[in-house]
């Protein structure tokens, strides 16, 4: 149940930020792709991405995007692991020369792959432009056959999809299927979202249903789509949304909402757990402000006794205020006591198994001037990593504490 509340929870964050998927584009799986227009190349040798000779991978991405620096080392793996099938990467960027050369250069092997600079931008109008896709970083697969055949965000299925292709076992049909299906499920949550008439949701969700059973799945997550439980978390997000404003500026209100909003729930939900987060994210809040640009020291103080004794037992919160306590630049006043104490509950209330959350730990012990006990838990957080960017992340944090 979690992992639908999740799924629809970053569909929704999406549709009200604007849908990545542009209702006016024009492009589609497919076609052919146009040639790069290239105002300077920064790293590597130019390329003709339509000449049939290899499989190339088109990114495009900017310096001042932090997802985007994230998924270098990643495309840089990802080159070395491919080089050898003839894939090649190109990442792209809009910036001027002296923005982009001085940052490829002070990256080094980390930026391993081709990088160039848009001329005025006619590359991503080609592809960016043309697929309706507004972020970055955003990455396209062409094929040997110069045909756009995939295109998301490098982090997500960009490895997956090229050893289909390499191994000859990729289908382009398939994948425009579930394009589609994307397409249809964002539908489907802004109809939901929206109050649409319910014979033309309930269509949508039958269509959906049908896909997913053809495809294995068109969550975000990969879990199972059923219409009525998806319908019944949405509404529950609506309420939720609506309850959370109430409580802040008017708790009878709130209060009202309250039989409905546990009617709604998922059975894992708890109405008093979500409250005490509330609170908990609230007087955090009123802290991060009372030790910040103007610290108040007195108001810092009382706020830190409630943050302490806190029955918050949610380790994803914890855990973030533990780092932003840590490592956050507005703070001017670092209490790292308390950064510790919410450290260890988070360890606590995650099973001792999250790899984040015992990074912090581990940070937060450094911090305390314990550095044997540091290093056993960065060593736990390695251990636990679930990708090969997280766990060379907590390596080189460990590196830094044996230092």
């Amino acid at each position: 149940m979690k992992k639908i509340l999740t799924s629809v929870s970053v569909i929704m964050v999406t549709l009200c930020l604007g849908s990545w998927l542009s209702p006016l584009a024009a492009a589609e799986l497919g076609d052919k792709a146009a040639s790069l227009s290239i105002a300077k190349w920064i790293k590597g040798q130019s390329v003709d991405v339509t000449d049939g000779k290899n499989i190339y991978v088109v990114e495009f991405w900017a310096t001042w995007c932090p997802p985007c620096r994230a998924s270098i080392p990643h495309l840089t793996k990802l080159q070395k692991k491919f080089a050898d099938k003839g894939v090649v990467f190109v990442g792209i960027s809009d910036e001027d020369e002296d923005t982009v050369k001085p940052f490829v250069t002070k990256m080094g092997e980390q930026m391993d792959y081709r990088v160039a600079i848009d001329d005025n931008d006619k590359t991503s109008k080609a592809y960016m432009a043309a697929f309706g896709i507004n972020g970055i970083p955003h990455a396209f697969i062409v094929d040997k056959g110069g045909r756009i055949v995939w295109h998301g965000h490098p982090m997500a299925d960009l490895e997956k999809t090229l050893q289909a292709m390499v191994d000859g076992k990729y289908d382009l049909e398939k994948a425009k299927k579930r394009i589609k299906a994307q397409k249809l499920f964002e539908q489907f949550v802004q109809a939901v979202a929206e109050g649409e008439e319910k014979d033309k949701v309930d269509q949508m969700g039958k269509e959906l249903e049908a896909l997913d059973k053809e495809l294995g799945g068109v969550m975000p997550d990969g879990t199972s789509f059923k219409a009525a439980e998806v319908t019944r978390i949405i509404q529950f997000q609506m309420l939720l949304e609506k309850y959370d404003e109430a409580l802040e500026e008017n708790p009878a209100s709130a209060k009202k909402m309250e039989a409905e909003l546990v009617k709604l729930a998922p059975k894992d939900w708890s109405l008093e757990e979500h409250k005490t987060d509330a609170q908990f994210r609230k007087d955090f809040t009123e802290y991060y402000a009372a030790v910040g640009r103007r610290p108040d020291k007195l108001k810092a103080a009382s706020l830190r006794a409630k943050l302490a004794d806190s029955p918050s037992k949610n380790a994803g919160l914890l855990n973030d205020f533990s780092w932003a306590i840590l490592t956050d630049r507005n703070v001017k006043e670092r209490d790292i006591p308390l950064a510790l104490l919410m450290a260890e509950k988070a360890v606590k209330y995650s099973g001792g198994t999250n790899a984040s959350v015992l990074d912090t730990y581990a940070r937060a012990l450094f911090d305390s001037g314990k550095k044997e006990e540091a290093i056993k838990q960065q060593k736990l957080a390695i251990k636990h990593a679930k990708s090969d960017d997280e766990r060379e992340m907590f390596e080189e944090n460990l590196k830094n504490f044996e230092k």
